[in-house]
């Protein structure tokens, strides 16, 4: 199982040590059900919290236990809970470290206090459980009901190996979003027919535009522009349902799209 990488440990250890009392470490562990591996003698919070977290480590990546992979990310969502106003200074290298082991941290922040989800970047690191992705909690948000019905379906159709079946939903997810921010957007009119997206996807970037991309407006096709058409391409290639395509064709196009999508909801804020 994909699970944290030593890199990250490291950085959540040095962010816990710095910030947190012996006492809250405790609690995090217990609370985290990381508590058993903590060593009966120790002189140090690091000596006390890195077996934990290395043993929870091991037993998601050669195990494939994944109670020791939650239990590490629900960790880290109580240190970034529990971290006081002057610690969060150490958010960002936290927010890196977990990006590049394919999570994003979510953090409201309500009269000073923190909540924070820890929620996969794509689907394939997602567990089995019924978590949710970064892209899909923010189709919920928005309430693009369509676009997220669609997505959830190609995500279960990947995990099923139905491949052609995938591939078909993904394009109908794609459709589905790129109406509405075009909509809500750049003033696109909705007809309400099927197959709006070739259409539409014109209002969202300026043929032959250069750089820079300014927040919220049509895309330059040298900046972002390019790439939507030429992914939305890609979907459309041999129809919805492109062919009885491989585990490795279906992964690719999973991640395009997955990626474009989260895109154009950051270029197009709320």
């Amino acid at each position: 199982m994909d699970t944290l990488s030593i890199r990250t440990l490291g950085r959540i250890t040095e962010i816990a040590v710095d910030s947190c009392s012996g006492t809250e470490l405790k609690n995090m562990l217990m609370m985290s059900e990381l508590g058993d591996c903590v060593p009966p003698k120790f002189t140090s919070k690091a000596e006390m919290l890195r077996p934990a977290l290395l043993n929870a480590r091991i037993s998601a990546a050669q195990q494939d236990n994944a109670h020791a992979h939650e239990a590490l990310l629900e960790f880290v969502q109580l240190l970034v809970e529990g971290l006081k106003p002057d610690h969060r200074d150490k958010l960002p290298a936290l927010t890196e470290a977990m990006s590049i082991d394919g999570y994003e941290l979510q953090i409201t922040e309500n009269n000073s206090k923190i909540t924070c989800q820890v929620l996969p970047n794509e689907p394939a690191v997602a567990p089995l459980n019924p978590e949710i992705t970064v892209l899909e909690a923010e189709l919920k948000a928005r309430g693009y009901t369509e676009a997220l019905g669609h997505y959830q379906l190609a995500v279960k159709h990947f995990g099923e190996q139905d491949h052609a079946s995938s591939n078909g939903q993904l394009r109908a997810a794609l459709e589905s979003l790129i109406v509405k921010v075009a909509v809500g957007h750049v003033g696109y009119a909705d007809n309400g027919k099927a197959n709006q997206g070739g259409i539409a996807i014109k209002s969202l970037y300026t043929p032959g535009g250069k750089p820079p991309a300014v927040l919220g407006q049509p895309l330059p096709e040298r900046d972002g522009g390019a790439m939507l058409q030429g992914i939305w391409d890609i979907s459309h290639s041999n129809g919805s349902h492109p062919g009885l395509s491989d585990a490795q064709e279906a992964r690719i196009r999973m991640q395009l799209i997955t990626g474009l999508a989260q895109f154009l909801l950051r270029h197009f804020p709320v």
